[in-house]
């Protein structure tokens, strides 16, 4: 079995969250509270991330799969999987339209977008024949990249003064309400309860005791990195340009003028999008595929074809970015919190009825309990 290490769980998730978050300004109805939104969105999240961590350990050896069987029964289980298993799909086709999306609207105004999603999901299919474990190393090599690339931009926009902490004023103007709705379910669902895709891929930890400590570092650094960029950006845009921009990051890092030297640096935002979005994508494609081909054991390959050429298709069903954006952040955060807080909860508490991980429970009966 493949094998990931801690630090490469930890990075993972890191690059994963990052995806196309910073795409947006998250929490906007809050205005200039919206960091306050993202850092309520993150706690909720960070006790979703408990109720995932649980269920895992209840069987450590298992995907995802097999413990939604040792939870719900081989027949439910397999259904709800093969939900999942399109849950994970689409997501994957959210972050290829993302994906060219940006790409038509940054670097190449020409190009026809159906050559960039079939490049991209080509690129997914090479990842998938590679293995997990080759695609976490990958993530763990432009790690430094994008830690280096989004330090050296804080570091150019303090220097440049651009950030106005007035922007951020009055703090809780409205009272706390705004927060919380701006907060659930938008920003639980997106990002942080995407992180249940970890599922799939939690049981090739290699120090499978310290799974909770591992993910819960890289969420919080993430976290705290996603607050601070929310923060930062609305500080320079103030809540009325950046309600009104399609990027706002890309917009804050334009107005970067040093020295008449360093400028034009969105250039460099747009490749740590991509990044982002490349990274996100290929994980939630992995993870769809994973799902069908332990359900009904095929091979990789064979599910991975089919699935990339849906997830393609499924990409031209809507008809331009504004569609694609508001059904992103309006309806689908929203009916997926079925997978990401509904359904975990369930097997919470399935599982704690049924005594599943005491004693001699655990990964021994979550093997008999997928083979029969």
């Amino acid at each position: 079995m493949q094998q990931i290490g801690k630090y490469q769980m930890i990075v993972m998730i890191i690059m994963f969250e990052l995806g196309s978050t910073t795409l947006f300004e998250l929490g906007i109805k809050a205005k200039q509270d919206s960091w306050l939104a993202i850092l309520f969105g993150a706690l909720i999240g960070f006790a979703l991330l408990w109720v995932f961590v649980r269920i895992q350990n209840r069987a450590p050896s298992l995907c995802f799969a097999g413990l939604l069987r040792l939870h719900l029964g081989r027949l439910l289980g397999t259904v709800v999987g093969v939900l999942y298993a399109v849950y994970f799909a689409y997501e994957s086709m959210r972050n290829i339209r993302d994906f060219s999306e940006l790409t038509v609207m940054t670097i190449m105004q020409q190009t026809p977008q159906w050559i960039i999603i079939v490049i991209v999901a080509g690129l997914a299919l090479y990842a998938l024949s590679k293995g997990a474990l080759v695609f976490f190393r990958i993530v763990e090599l432009l790690f430094p990249v994008v830690l280096i690339s989004y330090t050296l931009l804080l570091l150019f926009l303090i220097i440049t003064k651009l950030p106005n902490i007035h922007h951020l004023l009055p703090i809780l103007e409205d009272g706390i309400a705004p927060v919380a709705k701006a907060a659930f379910p938008d920003i639980i669902s997106f990002p942080f309860g995407q992180i249940v895709v970890f599922l799939m891929f939690w049981h090739h930890i290699s120090e499978k005791n310290n799974t909770g400590k591992t993910v819960a570092m890289g969420y919080m650094i993430v976290s705290v990195f996603l607050i601070l960029m929310n923060a930062i950006t609305m500080s320079v845009l103030g809540p009325e340009l950046s309600a009104v921009s399609a990027l706002p990051l890309l917009e804050v890092v334009q107005l970067i003028r040093l020295a008449n030297i360093i400028e034009r640096l969105d250039v460099v935002v747009t490749l740590l999008l991509y990044i982002g979005l490349y990274v996100k994508m290929t994980l939630f494609f992995m993870a769809s595929v994973l799902m069908i081909s332990s359900l009904f054991k095929l091979k990789n390959g064979r599910v991975g074809l089919v699935m990339i050429i849906l997830i393609t298709l499924m990409s031209f069903t809507e008809r331009n970015n504004t569609e694609h954006i508001w059904i992103g952040l309006v309806i689908a955060v929203k009916v997926f919190t079925v997978f990401q807080i509904q359904i975990p909860l369930l097997l919470l508490i399935v599982g704690a009825l049924r005594g599943l991980g005491k004693k001699n429970g655990g990964s021994a009966e979550g093997e008999v309990a997928i083979q029969k």
